[in-house]
């Protein structure tokens, strides 16, 4: 009997720790930053959860989910949008991963962000910035806003 109840403990140890190895982890924020770098190529990390293209003109910004919230500084004009960028966000409210754009002349494809855009903010002093689904502006945001939008946005510019 000692022996059996000895073999049930082994097993149900066994079990427990298999399952427990077979669940997914959740991916760590240099494994999303390596998948970056290597799906965009150029960028360059410039910090923990921050990769740069073109001398900053694009920056990226991951956040974990259990840290998906940024302070805010003097040097920040929109939430955590740097005055002078354009921000899209993966959550609402400006909340989640961040991906910020300088220039209105370059491209500013959204997908090194991983997610859908939910939040946009333009912390620009003048000017509107645009949301594209492919070549289709579908939504305006006005300088020194933000808005919320469950759209497809595939681009940022101005």
């Amino acid at each position: 009997m000692k022996r059996i109840l000895t073999l049930m403990f082994a097993v149900v140890l066994t079990c427990a720790w298999g399952g427990a190895a077979a669940h997914a982890q959740p991916t760590s924020l240099q494994q999303e930053v390596n998948k970056v770098l290597a799906e965009y190529p150029g960028g360059v990390q410039t910090g923990p959860g921050e990769v740069t293209w073109n001398d900053g003109d694009v920056i990226l910004t991951l956040r974990s989910e259990q840290s998906s919230t940024y302070g805010t500084d003097a040097s920040t004009s929109v939430g955590s949008c740097a005055t002078g960028y354009f921000c899209g966000f993966s959550s609402t409210n400006l909340t989640g991963s961040k991906i910020s754009f300088s220039s209105c002349t370059a491209p500013n494809l959204v997908a090194p962000l991983g997610s859908p855009v939910r939040s946009i903010a333009n912390a620009r002093s003048s000017g509107n910035v645009l949301a594209f689904n492919g070549g289709s502006p579908v939504l305006s945001v006005s300088a020194n806003s933000f808005v919320n939008t469950n759209l497809t946005i595939t681009r940022i510019g101005c």
